[in-house]
């Protein structure tokens, strides 16, 4: 949060005719412009304000009091006065109001800021003009000389209301200017919305940026994304850049392809002659005129409007044109402009601690906010509320429609009613406003629009991409779509259709594909209704079954951290695939081979509740009853997770059932696996002997086996019995040979694993500095392969060193920071680390006394995860407290 008033007063500036001046006296113009940037700045820093950036040719300032701001532009416009060279006068206009604003970043942002650039926008050079607001904040303290002139109310150029406007009168200011650049003073078809524009900030931006350098422009995204009210602010925001007009040309209610120069003609005025096609008369008015075309809702028209589009672009050189579109227009010199869904917040592992402020800065919460306040005005985001506002807004994908419809809903139902029943969301997103469009109304229309425009392999195509859950590679939409009337050699154009008619989003790298939620969730009743679901769903399973078996054992070579990230892009994927499973009754078992494939990847990425309750339904399928193989692999995924997860006694009995299965069926493999995880338990049950048995057996057969991998896995183990029981100098060797096997394999998670044993014992025999090169070395692996393990191994291992260095206030953060990640992955503590930790840091505690040690370990709860990393890899230990 920032320590700036609530109510602020901003200022914007702009240099008259700067790209004039630029392209025809570049380097006059350089030197007048830094002339201007030190005049600027020290007329805002004289008069306590702050300069927050530069834009363009001109400033951008704060001010706590608009009597600072006031005297400072009347010291800015002064100074520019007295001051020209190479013949270059720069004619500065500035715009004033006061209001509320979030602050972010050294930023500022919300509609205030968009009003006082507007305001800025209507004067002219040497002109100042200031909001009501501003005039209200310095009535009784003008600078001497200096008056007020109102110049009534304006219709500013952002389609959001009028504003009194008053301009700033002094002796030494110019007081007689042509009228204000208003919505009124352009030609324009331009209606006022009966609501408020929200965000877009970043795009209003980007598709200006685009329009200086392209004359067809289009606004491309799915129904509901908010490309027409995009489009109509933009060239709201235009209209003094084009002299003859800014014209939009509603689309959607025409039918005929061949009245689309007519609906044109319509809103220009433009007459049919004798003798002349309506056309012919369109390309002769445009012929010598400056004028902005918004043509909105291309998509059932797109021949018709790709042809007129060319044909004007042609005709007349001063004619742009902004289309708005569901499809591309594909028209040679056409630039297309994605339109994104609104930021939604992230989805967390719970609502805890959820930070309305933050909240309230994503651009659908504040859409939804808005809307919400409109329809029940005591409405207010708050604790109680916020966590049903954060999912609504990511269960519908920040489509601002869907936003808009939800919101109408607050007046019959909570927010928390609402959330419930996004399921169903088809059936509840509807609205009873007869004044929009038919496919406005539903959600469902919304979508039935684009659906009946697709083809039919386009649909067939569409219903079948419903199966991936978080997206899919092309290699993937040709596996499992592909067949049963859909030939694999068209997936590839057909999918790029999808993505040019914005029902599916490819993203930035060009390598993955995702639909909106909403939009699969249309998609998956499609696919439904045809009967192909359990076909097409069971290539799914099929498909992820065999992508991670063949990751599995990569995950422990030289390659893990490329197979780690192919896996993490499939993650929902595969919770997709285990759930279909459940209903799949093959011999093979496919669901208990893919929770066994995954069972690593879900331990290095911390995720084992996930895995854990996979292991758990499989266990209690009725197939598995038996006593067989299907059933050791099951009970012995369950166990290790159980017992990584601080689940003891439930490990204890999943790992001796596997275990004695195992020796039942003669499956030596099995047996020599599951005595390492069964020992590990035995030792977190304080049962010694039960484990040095279990331990000493697993390196024998390990070893006898010639299984290098789980030789220096239960070396690991052994060594961690020995570190429990304090002899460390026994401990220390086999930690090195486990190092060195993994080495040898290229093994980089069990490298760190081992150097973390290895580190922990050099701490407890005093060898400071060499545990200091093995954890950076450790916390190195973890960073570069994500693995949580290793992470919070590394942290409390720094935790100690710190401990054992004297730096206690170190020490604390850096055992807060691994319990908060602990707590979050869900990842209890082994007993020898525990013994290890706890020995380390009771100088510390003793040292610190209870609330100082309680206040550092806060502070390392606090601290973001990559500054963790890059400290303990620099070898500082912790980050610099905040």
């Amino acid at each position: 949060m920032s320590d700036e008033p609530a109510t602020a007063t901003f200022l914007f500036t702009d240099i008259e005719g700067s790209t004039r001046l630029w392209e025809r006296e570049p380097g006059p113009m350089q030197r007048a412009l830094a002339r201007h940037d030190a005049i600027s700045r020290e007329a805002v820093s004289a008069h306590r304000g702050r300069l927050v950036k530069t834009t363009g040719d001109g400033i951008h300032a704060v001010f706590d009091d608009p009597a600072d701001a006031l005297q400072a532009v009347l010291a800015l416009q002064r100074a520019l006065a007295g001051t020209e060279a190479d013949g270059l006068a720069l004619k500065v206009r500035c715009g004033l109001h006061r209001g509320p604003a979030e602050r972010r970043d050294g930023d500022y942002y919300g509609p205030v800021l968009n009003r006082a650039a507007r305001i800025m926008a209507a004067a002219h050079g040497g002109q100042v003009l200031l909001s009501q607001a501003v005039a209200d904040g310095v009535a009784g303290r003008l600078p001497a000389g200096a008056a007020l002139l109102d110049l009534g109310e304006l219709r500013l150029r952002d389609l959001d209301g009028a504003e009194r406007v008053h301009q700033l009168q002094h002796p030494a200011l110019r007081a007689q200017f042509p009228p204000l650049r208003a919505l009124a003073a352009t030609p324009t078809n331009l209606t006022q919305p009966l609501n408020s524009f929200v965000g877009r900030e970043r795009e209003q931006a980007e598709i200006r940026a685009l329009l200086s350098r392209t004359r067809l422009l289009t606004l491309l995204g799915m129904g509901g994304i908010g490309k027409s009210r995009l489009s109509l602010q933009v060239a709201a925001t235009l209209l003094g850049d084009y002299p003859d007009g800014v014209w939009l040309v509603e689309l959607a209610p025409l039918g005929d392809a061949r009245r689309v120069p007519h609906a044109l003609a319509s809103v220009l005025g433009v007459k049919e002659d004798a003798g002349r096609s309506i056309t012919d008369a369109l390309l002769a008015w445009v012929h010598d005129r400056r004028l902005l075309i918004v043509l909105d809702n291309c998509e059932h028209l797109r021949g018709a409007c790709a042809a007129l589009a060319k044909q004007l672009l042609l005709a007349g050189p001063g004619v742009q044109v902004l289309a708005s579109s569901r499809d591309v227009l594909q028209v040679a010199g056409e630039t297309v402009y994605p339109v994104p869904a609104l930021s939604v917040p992230e989805t967390g592992r719970g609502h805890a601690g959820l930070d309305v402020d933050a909240l309230a800065r994503h651009e659908a919460v504040r859409l939804f906010l808005d809307r919400a306040g409109a329809v029940q005005p005591a409405f207010r985001l708050d604790a109680g509320n916020a966590a049903a506002v954060a999912e609504i807004c990511r269960a519908l994908d920040g489509i601002p429609l869907a936003l808009e419809l939800a919101a109408a809903r607050t007046r019959a139902l909570s927010v928390q009613a609402i959330a419930a029943r996004l399921a169903d969301r088809f059936r509840l997103l509807v609205s009873g406003d007869e004044t929009v469009l038919p496919r406005q109304r539903t959600l469902r229309a919304l979508i039935d629009w684009s659906f009946e425009l697709l083809s039919g392999p386009e649909r067939l195509l569409f219903r079948r991409l419903s199966v991936f859950a978080g997206g899919w590679t092309l290699a993937a939409a040709e596996a499992v779509t592909a067949g049963d009337g859909l030939d694999p050699l068209d997936v590839v154009t057909l999918l790029s259709n999808l993505v040019d008619k914005s029902l599916v989003i490819m993203a930035p790298a060009g390598t993955r594909y995702r639909m909106l939620e909403t939009v699969r969730a249309y998609a998956a009743e499609q696919l439904a209704d045809s009967g192909e679901d359990p076909a097409v769903r069971l290539r799914h399973l099929r498909h992820h079954l065999e992508l991670a078996e063949t990751a599995r054992p990569q995950l422990a070579g030289p390659e893990q951290g490329h197979w780690l990230a192919q896996l993490d892009a499939e993650r929902d994927n595969f919770l997709a695939a285990h759930r279909f499973s459940e209903q799949v009754d093959d011999s093979d078992a496919p669901g208990l081979r893919l929770m066994h494939a995954l069972r690593p990847y879900w331990i290095n990425r911390g995720e084992l509740s996930l895995g854990l309750e996979t292991a758990l339904a499989l266990l209690a399928r009725p197939r598995l009853a038996a006593r067989d193989a299907a059933r050791c692999m099951a009970l012995f995924g369950a166990g290790q997770l159980s017992f990584l997860a601080g689940r003891h006694p439930e490990a204890q009995r999943h790992l001796e059932e596997c275990l004695a299965i195992a020796r039942e069926t003669g499956n030596d493999a099995i047996v020599a696996r599951v005595l390492q995880p069964l020992g590990m338990t035995c030792l977190a049950l304080r049962d010694e002997a039960a484990a040095a048995r279990h331990l000493d057996e697993a390196l024998q057969r390990a070893q006898g086996q010639g299984d290098e991998r789980e030789w220096a896995s239960a070396l690991n183990a052994r060594a961690m019995l020995h570190r429990l029981q304090g002899r460390h100098e026994l401990a220390e060797p086999l930690c090195r040979q486990a190092v060195a096997i993994c080495r040898r394999l290229g093994d980089q998670e069990n490298i760190g694993v081992g150097l973390l044993s290895l580190a922990m014992v050099s701490l407890s025999l005093g060898r400071h500095e060499a545990a200091q090169g093995m954890l950076r070395e450790a916390a190195g692996i973890a960073q570069q392969t994500g693995s949580q393990p290793l992470l919070l191994g590394a942290l409390e291992v720094a935790a100690g060193l710190a401990a054992a260095l004297g730096r206690w206030a170190d020490a604390a953060a850096c055992y807060g920071a691994a319990q908060a990640q602990r707590r979050e992955a869900g990842l209890g503590r082994d007993p020898a680390d525990e013994a290890f930790v706890d020995g380390a840091l009771q100088a510390a505690r003793q040292a610190l006394g209870a609330d100082e040690w309680t206040a550092h370990e806060a502070r390392g709860r606090r601290q973001p995860l990559h500054e963790w990393l890059q400290a303990i890899g620099s070898g500082s230990g912790a980050p610099a407290a905040d």
